[in-house]
């Protein structure tokens, strides 16, 4: 996995994208047609729009499922008050805001994963 960082603020989905597809952040922009926030849906479009296999739906982190898939998508509600996506892989978070965290996850709680396999 190679850090893919979000050139704007609001591109964090689609550097996941390119992370986990290997395109360029610019090419994954102009395919998902959008340089602005993106939403699960969206993602998902985009994941099937390159061929990435990957969970039907985004699951709520909870007693039934305490921890993320081990390659994911994280929706996470940052410190700072806005919803962001960052990836899960390798026991690494790959964060395209804040860059490779190794340990606990320090920017806010993770609310849920779409899970990615390979």
């Amino acid at each position: 996995m190679e850090l893919v960082l979000q050139p704007t603020f609001e591109t964090c989905g689609q550097a996941c994208i390119a992370m986990i597809t290997g395109m360029d952040i610019n090419q994954v922009i102009k395919d998902m047609k959008t340089s602005g926030s993106t939403s699960i849906g969206q993602l998902i479009e985009a994941l099937d729009f390159y061929g990435v296999k990957h969970a039907e739906r985004n699951t709520r982190i909870s007693k039934k499922n305490p921890a993320p898939h081990e390659y994911s998508i994280l929706t996470v509600h940052t410190d700072a008050g806005y919803t962001h996506w960052a990836l899960l892989f390798d026991n690494k978070y790959y964060d395209p805001e804040f860059g490779i965290i190794d340990g606990q996850y320090p920017h806010g709680k993770i609310t849920s994963f779409l899970a990615i396999y390979e």
